[in-house]
């Protein structure tokens, strides 16, 4: 500090200017509570993606020992139906897994396609009904699920063609007739079929059990209602589960949209739901058939939780299953013919 004025006369005191002006301390405090929530924020969108992501694209598989019972094949033998084990090599070289159950040489053909965490024996029942029907009919394990190869559920991405990769297998080296088969689905396995039928405008009939409308959609329903998460704090990190999914299972969650595309669906479709389904909401079928533009058919089954309205009322399920695709398919092999 420094004093100037003359002798006798009080000083003038001066204080040296500051060397820099700098932010309030409030300020610079809260930047730094600021940077530090948003380095914690985002270190646990890092942590949580990938244990939900897991869940989403390698979910823990249920019902495997079913696969080696021989208590449950010769069940199947003494019903009259032979189970021929048959491995089909998809597009990319996966190995799908699965069991033929041929009927007459001229029978329509039905794939069935399970849901996820699941394999092919818990679609039997309908797969069994149907073959006692007189159709022929290949259940398969989906990639990544019972014992077929695979990494990662992708819900739709490869697995749609992985079932194009079947049917022209069928066609090849089992004879099934282009012009009579059909598909059948509950949960992710109706999603696919939805989508193969969309790519495939000369499949002849799709059976959609308790489909997804969108997987992002299904997945932030599921997300919000395991984490009880409000939606401001699920939705950063439902996007940064989705997109550790993506990068680990090398596809788009995004695109996997049966909604989408539903208008683009040529064949008759038939939608089943139950109202005490849990997991996926009756409006996922509600929607969809709101945007299908071709021949459909919705049961909402009173009572029914997900992918169970087979269980729910056995007989009436196989009645309409059966039904349907004993009209369709007939349909479509004398449209065929003409």
């Amino acid at each position: 500090m420094t004093e100037l004025g003359a002798k006798g006369s009080t000083p003038i005191r001066l204080s040296a200017a500051p060397a820099a002006v700098g932010a309030p301390r409030w300020l610079r405090r809260a930047g730094l509570v600021a940077l530090g929530t948003v380095g914690s924020l985002t270190f646990l969108l890092g942590v949580a993606s990938i244990p939900l992501s897991g869940l989403l694209i390698r979910p823990r598989l249920k019902r495997m020992a079913q696969l080696k019972s021989r208590h449950l094949r010769e069940l199947i033998h003494k019903l009259g139906i032979e189970l021929e084990d048959v491995v089909i090599a998809s597009f990319d070289g996966t190995r799908l897994c699965g069991w033929w159950m041929k009927a007459a040489e001229t029978a329509p053909t039905i794939v069935v396609l399970h849901g996820v965490k699941k394999n092919r024996t818990d679609v039997l029942r309908a797969a069994l009904g149907l073959r006692q029907a007189g159709f022929s009919v290949l259940v398969l394990d989906g990639r990544a699920h019972g014992s077929s190869e695979g990494r990662y559920v992708t819900y739709g991405f490869y697995e749609t063609r992985d079932v194009e990769s079947s049917l022209e297998w069928l066609i090849r080296e089992k004879g099934a007739r282009r012009e009579a088969i059909g598909l059948a689905g509950e949960s992710m396995g109706a999603a696919i079929a939805l989508q193969v039928a969309a790519r495939n405008p000369w499949i002849s009939a799709v059976w959609a059990d308790s489909p997804f409308a969108s997987l992002e959609r299904v997945t932030s329903e599921f997300l919000r209602r395991v984490t009880h998460m409000p939606g401001p704090v699920l939705s950063p990190v439902l996007w940064s589960a989705i997109q550790v999914a993506n990068y680990r299972g090398k596809f788009d969650v995004r695109t996997v949209n049966p909604l989408s595309l539903a208008g683009e669906i040529k064949c008759p479709v038939h939608l089943v739901h139950g109202t005490a389904d849990r997991l996926i909401a009756t409006a996922h079928s509600e929607n969809i058939f709101n945007a299908l533009a071709c021949q459909k058919e919705l049961w909402i089954v009173e009572g029914a939780s997900h992918a169970r309205a087979i269980r729910y009322d056995k007989r009436e399920y196989l009645r309409r299953i059966t039904q349907f695709f004993q009209s369709k398919l007939s349909d479509s092999q004398e449209r065929t013919l003409l």
